[in-house]
């Protein structure tokens, strides 16, 4: 991946907005910007001249094997806790601060550590360069669709009465992993008959038992697969045998609203127009009340 490059813009937006210092926790800015996803900490600063990433021990050895080689990497060992690592070079370092997001407590260290100095949100600053992916970003997003296709493929070859969803996915799970895949995007969703109505599924954890396909069952599943850090989302719906007329309709209205939708997807359309194009559609069918997603979301190091 293009780490320099990245640094390099980062370094120019930080002048445009007034940043001479930024501290870079979350994990998949971690990844964008320095190969790794942590635990680390990465400072950037405008009056050093080489990054600094700041990785526990236990981590040592991944970052020297992984990160991005033009990084200068301190371990900060055991005797002091990581932050006051951390603070101890930001403190070395005058100007503005920003930070991407943390949780309130450890703002809250950051800030007692640095003597109550101002730290400033900057995450809309990373947020501007990540938006747009480069060529290796965009090839590593087509191999997780690739990798989501065939187990998707995989999970409509053993669709029959009798299988449980939770076998269709461990299915799903192992030809991701045969695919070469790195892992599930997020937790595959296998929704069957009344279930498949919920939006993401039955929240088992909440209690739901497993439950078998029997047919005339309309089956939802939502995967997606990581590789080289990028995910794919892909949701398909299926029919297990004849289903009844009104699913018939609704489903070829949601295709027709999709297609309608997709000859929006261009450069310079804001995101809520073809959005509003797919709401028009099923309003045609009065299914609009029940649209209670949005049409789509961001894809690349997190979904």
């Amino acid at each position: 991946m293009r780490y320099a490059e990245r640094l390099e813009k980062l370094a120019t937006l930080m002048r445009v907005h007034g940043i001479e210092n930024f501290l870079i926790t979350r994990g998949p800015n971690l990844l964008y910007f320095a190969g790794i996803d942590g635990p680390a900490a990465l400072v950037v600063s405008l009056k050093l001249e080489r990054p600094v990433l700041f990785v526990p021990p236990l981590s040592l050895h991944a970052a020297e094997e992984y990160a991005y080689s033009g990084l200068e990497i301190n371990n900060t060992g055991t005797n002091a806790r990581f932050e006051v690592v951390v603070a101890e070079t930001l403190s070395s370092l005058d100007g503005t601060l920003a930070v991407d997001d943390i949780d309130i407590d450890t703002y809250r260290l950051y800030s007692a550590l640095l003597r109550e100095r101002e730290i400033r949100q900057g995450s809309s600053v990373i947020w501007e360069l990540r938006e747009v992916k480069d060529e290796e970003e965009i090839q590593a997003i087509r191999k997780a669709c690739e990798v989501a296709d065939r187990a998707m493929r995989a999970a409509y070859e053993v669709l029959y009465p009798g299988i449980t969803e939770n076998e269709v996915k461990a299915e799903v799970l192992a030809e991701i992993h045969r695919s070469g895949g790195e892992r599930p995007a997020f937790d595959v969703i296998v929704a069957s008959g009344p279930r498949s109505a919920l939006p993401h599924g039955p929240l088992q954890r909440g209690g739901m038992r497993d439950r078998a396909l029997a047919r005339g069952d309309v089956v939802l599943i939502d995967l997606g697969a990581v590789v080289e850090g990028y995910h794919s989302d892909i949701t398909r719906t299926f029919a297990l045998g004849k289903v009844g007329e009104e699913f018939e309709t609704a489903y070829r209205y949601v295709l027709a609203a999709k297609e309608a939708a997709e000859q929006y997807i261009k450069p310079d359309t804001h995101c809520s127009y073809p959005d509003s194009v797919a709401r028009r559609k099923l309003e045609e069918a009065r299914l609009d009340q029940h649209f209670m997603h949005s049409l789509g979301h961001g894809v690349g190091l997190e979904i």
